[in-house]
Formats: structure tokens, sequence, C-alpha cells
């Protein structure tokens, strides 16, 4: 039982000095303000997005049929992940509605890939208008 402690937590220890040693929090701050900002000007022109929230690259996106009433978009948001999924873009979904992409990558995604995840949800968006 000792053994297998000891490697649990040297397997931890080469975790958190990997995060460390290639700056992934920094990265998570910066790529994820790249990507919130993206999803930001996205909704400015998608009335379907309600709401953009998160910190780093924990974000959701929520969707509403009306903005003023708030309805939950729960088909929408099936939809949008099945259109998200075809582009090579996976997400998840959550809320108590059921209406909140969930963008949940790894800490190592760059600016590239999000801005790839950015015109899938531009694509997807128009598709589904």
């Amino acid at each position: 039982m000792v053994v297998v402690g000891v490697a649990m937590m040297a397997a931890g220890l080469a975790v958190l000095e990997v995060i460390e040693e290639d700056r992934l929090q920094e990265n998570a701050r910066v790529v994820g303000a790249r990507l919130k900002a993206g999803l930001e000007t996205l909704k400015a022109r998608h009335p379907l997005i309600g709401d953009v929230r998160g910190v780093g690259l924990m974000l959701g996106v929520e969707l509403v049929r009306d903005r003023g009433t708030r309805e939950p978009a729960g088909a929408e948001t099936l939809r949008l992940m099945e259109e998200l999924r075809a582009r090579q873009v996976l997400v998840g979904k959550g809320g108590i509605d059921g209406n909140v992409i969930r963008i949940k990558p790894p800490l190592c995604l760059g600016a590239a890939d999000a801005d790839h995840a950015l015109n899938a949800f531009e694509d997807a968006l128009r598709a589904m208008a």
C-alpha cells in the first residue's frame, strides 16, 4: 500500500512540474482570454448566445431562444453540439436546463486551436440560422 501511495505522489509531482515548466497556467489564461473574447464577439452577432462566462480555458456558452425572457434553448444546444462535432470540435453540455455549451479543453490548447474552435462556432451557428 505504501509503495502505491509513493508512486501516486511521484506521478502527481511530475504532473505539477510539467504544468510549471510548460507554463500551462499562463497559457490557459492567455488562450482562454482569446477564446472568451471571440465567443463574446459571436454573442454580439448571434442572438442564440445569451451569455458567455468562465475563467481561463473553462468556459460556458449559454444558449437561449430569447435574450429578454432567457428561455433555454435545449434542442438548439444539442444541434450546435452536433454541428461542432462535425467540425472536429468536441464540447460538453451542462446547465440545469441543458442549454450551456461547456468548453474544457486541455491546458496545452494553443491560439491556432482556439481560432479553429471559434471558426467552427461561427460556421455552426450560421448553419443553424
